[in-house]
Order: structure tokens, then C-alpha cells, then sequence
């Protein structure tokens, strides 16, 4: 779902009776609803108003609900439809532009920005430069992806939204909207916006249709439990911020305050806000709001508690910002009390900041999509050169995709860190995963049931220690989806270790390939996890880790005409669906 600061909780007006009730009167509730936050809602009365008539309003409005519901693909049909259609603003030029990307189309969308931009000239040359930057990027280190390994907590994760994890006495502390003991259904995402005449419904949140945003945390024993907050809350509870020690907590809160601030319409919008809470004979206090909270006016969230608890890191949308939503800190003074909020310009840009967090003194990471990224939101590196100059780096794939990418920690006592996305391949709306280096030695499990092949069926050739030139083996085949080795590819693979062993000064790069179906940033991934299984077993025969490197290519070097939209037989795309080893040193 999309990152923005604050919650909103919405409530329904009462519909009118539909099938009665011609067009323009479906279009007028569509929109009340779109209004309120209500986007399930609205997206069931925008379908039944596009198929009355077809109006660039309909599409237009069904662009932006699907976008901010997170569903990218339905967001780039229905933008692709309302730029096409008569009247059509530039700004649905742009949205489509970025689905485009946030699909991985990176070069469709790099043409629409283009289109974009020759329809408007107040866009600023930075801005053009970032935007065509990062598609460029994104092929770039797809391409290059870095030496981590990434890991979808698999059994945490679910099919709601998991995210914003911390690390709490050797728990995993995170946020979900998963259905919970008592029977409500959690969420994530931001403030509350509903018909002041009202109270919203405590169980569904307008915006996903699905719950409120809980804590849990993850035993290690995998059990995952309610985390206990004592707070007066039917609504969301975001992600939390531990000290050192354990017994401070910091987290995000949206709750009805006594008098409401009504806009037009008996509107009223209540923004997030951030409490704390002390830990007392093994209890969680009663919490307490944050100096900066002003529901009616700006949203304050993501909160990030220095070890000592001595700076609180957090984000907000308050007035005199450099973008949508700004990193700031406070600090404490000698009574105790929080000081001057201040605006971490450094790493703040024109777009939105999230998830600010400090690994150590001059090691400081947070999201945004602000600067040259992947899509969505990347993360991004704040650290110290050895010569004393700061430098803000992106995270570069697999810990960035297309989609958004967030919240970032560390496990200080294990040096393994988790973030969340909502990239493709995952279980849920958003997904944890862990980040590690690469470890070489871990053991292959096989897999029963064969269904897709991933090799040509060509002979091993022997090798001639002739530089680049690619080694592929017959017969090697991975489970749909998967990238686990097989019992009947470990024969191919033990000619490649004999080789290897044969001939002791090669060093050899295998690469992974697919045919051109699916998305691309998946298939990138799908590739490079192949490539990783089979070089972590030829490792384990005892062939040195140093002679061998994995590369997962995706769909990047198709061996003939199926491309992306062309009808091929299944044995053409076999063909492609390959694994090859290539001498890069002897």
C-alpha cells in the first residue's frame, strides 16, 4: 500500500439504490466515496459507471484508487485507458508513467515521461533528470545486483500486510493487519478521514477493506503473538521503536480525540500521531502522546528511539518542509524534555522521507522517493567516508525493486537486517524480508515434483579454457516458482565440479536465464536465486567460492524472438529458460 504518514479511517454515506439510478448519479456516489478515502468503495461504483460510459473522469479516478490501493497493474490498465480517452490531463500521462515503471517496464516508462514532459514545461530539469534516471538505474543494478542474500520471512508472512519490524528482547516486533484474537481485522497506511456524524467502523478500514494496523512479534520459536500495548485504540497501531535497554517504546497511534475539527461536509481528518510507553514490572504504562502530536493539522509517525533514548527520530508532513513528508529529530534536554524539532535537511529532499534509522553514529538509513531510485520507494545509506564526507547512497537490488521499500533495521547482536516491501513475488500487500551476505555453505534441499524445466537440452561441453565462452548443461530443472536443486540436476552439476576440479585455475560465472513471461524485476530475481542454489552446491563439493560467481540475467538475453507480447511455442521459451557456466578466468 502506499507509504504515506498518515491513517485514514473512513465512513461510508449511505448508497443510493443503484439499479435505479442512472450514470451521472453512480459517478457522483463513486466520487463521495473516492473522497472519503472509501476505495473499495469506489472502485465497484467507478466499474459500474465506466461500463454506462466510458469518461476519462472514470478511468482517471480508477488509476488513482488502484494506485493508491497498491495494485500497479490495475493502476497502469486503466491509466494506459485514460490517456487514450478525450480530455485526459497530462498529470494521467505521468501516473501512467510511473505504473509503467513500478511494473518494471522501465522503458516504456522512461517514453511516457518523455510524452509527459513535451506536454509540460513546469516540471524542473532536476526533476526530469531524476525521473529518467531512475529507469536507467533500475536496468543498471537489476543487472548488478549486490553480493546479499534476501529472504522472505515465510512464516511470518501472510496474506495481509506485515511490516515495520523491530527488534525487542530477541523478538521480531512488527505491525499487521492480519485477523487478530479479538476479531477485528487490523491495517496499514494513513490518517483518518471520515463523516464527522459518525463514528468509522472499528473493524474494516475503508481504504484496503480490510482492518487496523496491530503489533505482534515473532518468538524464536516462530510462534507469533499480540504484542501488549496499553493504549485506549480501536484503530491503528503502527510500527514501534525499542531503547537499548527495552524499557522505552515509542509508536505510531491514530485515535478520535474528544473534540473533532470538522472541515466542509462535517469532513473531518484526524493525522497520526506518535506515543511512548515505559516498561514497568514487566508491563507496558499507560502511553502517553508525543510533544509534537497535532491530529488536526499534521501527522507525526515512524518513530526511531536512539539506543540511550536520548534522540527520537521521526517523520512529518508540518508546515515548513522541504517535500510531502520530512525526517526530523529531537533531543532531550537535562529536565528530560524533548526540544526544538529538527528538520534533517541532509538527507530530506522534495519528495517523501520515511523510515528513519541509525544503525550506529554515522550510519543512518531511511526510504524515499525523492532521489534516483528504482520506483516507489528505495532505500537509501547515510554514512561517513574515510575522510570525514558524508555520503547518501541507494541500497541498490535485491534490497530495492520497482515497488516500495522500507523500513529498515538491523539486529545489532545477529548483523542481520529486515525491511518491508510490497514487491512482486511476495505473500501479501507488504512483505518482511531479511538481508544478509551471501553464505556459501548452506545445505540443498531437494524437491520432489518436477514442472519446469530451466535448461537447454545440449550436451556438457568439457571445457577449453577459452575465456567467455558458455558451458550449458543438459537437463537442469527447478520446480515452478522455485530455485531449490533438484536430485536429477545434482548429475549435471557434479560434471561441472569435476571439471572445476580438473582444472584447477578456472574461474567460471554462472548464469541464470528465463523466457520472457512474467514481470521483469521477478524474473531478475527468479534468476539470480537459480544462479545462487546451484553455485552454493557446487561449493559444497569443495570447489573454492572465489572461482565461481553467480549472475541472474532474467529475460535481459532471450536466445531468439519471444519477447515480451510475442506468441511462442513452449519449446521456444524452453529455450531459453537456461543455466550457463562461462569461463571468466583460467
Amino acid at each position: 500500500m502506499k507509504r504515506i504518514l498518515s491513517l485514514i479511517l473512513t465512513i461510508s454515506v449511505s448508497l443510493l439504490n443503484l439499479g435505479v439510478v442512472r450514470a451521472q448519479y453512480i459517478l457522483k456516489e463513486a466520487d463521495q466515496q473516492f473522497e472519503l478515502f472509501n476505495y473499495n468503495k469506489a472502485i465497484t461504483l467507478y466499474l459500474q459507471a465506466y461500463k454506462k460510459k466510458a469518461t476519462v473522469h472514470a478511468a482517471q479516478r480508477l488509476g488513482e484508487a488502484y494506485r493508491f490501493k497498491n495494485d500497479y497493474q490495475a493502476a497502469e490498465s486503466w491509466y494506459a485507458n485514460a490517456v487514450k480517452l478525450p480530455g485526459s490531463n497530462p498529470e494521467n500521462t505521468l501516473n501512467y508513467a510511473k505504473a509503467l515503471q513500478q511494473n518494471a517496464k522501465f522503458s516504456a516508462a522512461k517514453a511516457q515521461y518523455l510524452n509527459y514532459f513535451s506536454k509540460e514545461n513546469t516540471t524542473s530539469p532536476n526533476v526530469k533528470n531524476e525521473l529518467l534516471a531512475s529507469c536507467d538505474s533500475a536496468i543498471k543494478w537489476m543487472s548488478n545486483p549486490k553480493p546479499v542474500q534476501l529472504n522472505n520471512l515465510g512464516l511470518l508472512n501472510g496474506p495481509e500486510s506485515e511490516w515495520g519490524s523491530a527488534i525487542y528482547q530477541r523478538a521480531l516486533v512488527f505491525a499487521s493487519d492480519r485477523e487478530h484474537p479479538s476479531g477485528n481485522k487490523p491495517m496499514k497506511t494513513p490518517f483518518l478521514k471520515f463523516d464527522a456524524t459518525k463514528l468509522p467502523d472499528r473493524k474494516v478500514y475503508g481504504w484496503t477493506g480490510n482492518g487496523y494496523l496491530r503489533l505482534y512479534s515473532k518468538q524464536e520459536n516462530d510462534s507469533v503473538q499480540v504484542f501488549p500495548v496499553n493504549v485506549k485504540s480501536n484503530y491503528h497501531i503502527g510500527a514501534a521503536s525499542f531503547t537499548a535497554d527495552g524499557n522505552y517504546m515509542y509508536f505510531t497511534l491514530t485515535r478520535i480525540p474528544e473534540k473533532l475539527a470538522k472541515g466542509a461536509h462535517n469532513i473531518a481528518t484526524i493525522n497520526v500521531e506518535i506515543y511512548s510507553s515505559k516498561k514497568t514490572d514487566e508491563k507496558w504504562d499507560e502511553a502517553v502522546p508525543f510533544k509534537y502530536n497535532k491530529v488536526d493539522a499534521y501527522s507525526v509517525g515512524d518513530p526511531f528511539i536512539s539506543n540511550d533514548g536520548n534522540r527520537l527520530y521521526f517523520v512529518s508532513d508540518m508546515p515548513g518542509g522541504l517535500g510531502g513528508t520530512d525526517i526530523y529529530y529531537v533531543e532531550k534536554n537535562e529536565g528530560g524534555e524533548w526540544g526544538e524539532a529538527v528538520n534533517f535537511r541532509e538527507v530530506n529532499s522534495a519528495g517523501n522521507e520515511r523510515s528513519p534509522f541509525m544503525a550506529k553514529a554515522d550510519e543512518f538509513y531511511f526510504s524515499t522517493d525523492g532521489r534516483t531510485g528504482m520506483g516507489g520507494l528505495d532505500i537509501f545509506r547515510r554514512y561517513k567516508k574515510a575522510y570525514g564526507e558524508n555520503q547518501i547512497e541507494n541500497l541498490g537490488f535485491p534490497a530495492n525493486s520497482p515497488q516500495d521499500d522500507f523500513a529498515f533495521n538491523t539486529d545489532a547482536n545477529t548483523g542481520i537486517s529486515y525491511f518491508s516491501s510490497n514487491r512482486f513475488g511476495g505473500k501479501g500487500g507488504d512483505d518482511i524480508y531479511s538481508l544478509e551476505p551471501k553464505i556459501a555453505d548452506k545445505p540443498i534441499a531437494p524437491v520432489k515434483a518436477l514442472t519446469e524445466p530451466l535448461a537447454v537440452n545440449k550436451e556438457v561441453s568439457l571445457p577449453s579454457t577459452e575465456n567467455n565462452k558458455p558451458i550449458r548443461l543438459e537437463n537442469i530443472y527447478y520446480d515452478f516458482n522455485k530455485w531449490n536443486i533438484r536430485a536429477d540436476a545434482v548429475v549435471e552439476l557434479e560434471k561441472l565440479v569435476q571439471v572445476m576440479k580438473d582444472n584447477s585455475k578456472i574461474w567460471i560465472e554462472l548464469g541464470s536465464h528465463t523466457d520472457s513471461r512474467g514481470n521483469d524485476a521477478y524474473n531478475f530475481t527468479l534468476s539470480q536465486r537459480r544462479a545462487e542454489s546451484a553455485v552454493r552446491y557446487i561449493i559444497s563439493r569443495g570447489i573454492d567460492k572465489a572461482r565461481i560467481e553467480p549472475r541472474g540475467y532474467g529475460e535481459t538475453q532471450l536466445l531468439n524472438r519471444c519477447l515480451n507480447g510475442v506468441k511462442c511455442t513452449e519449446q521456444e521459451h524452453q529455450l531459453n529458460r537456461r543455466t550457463e557456466f562461462k569461463i571468466i578466468k583460467d
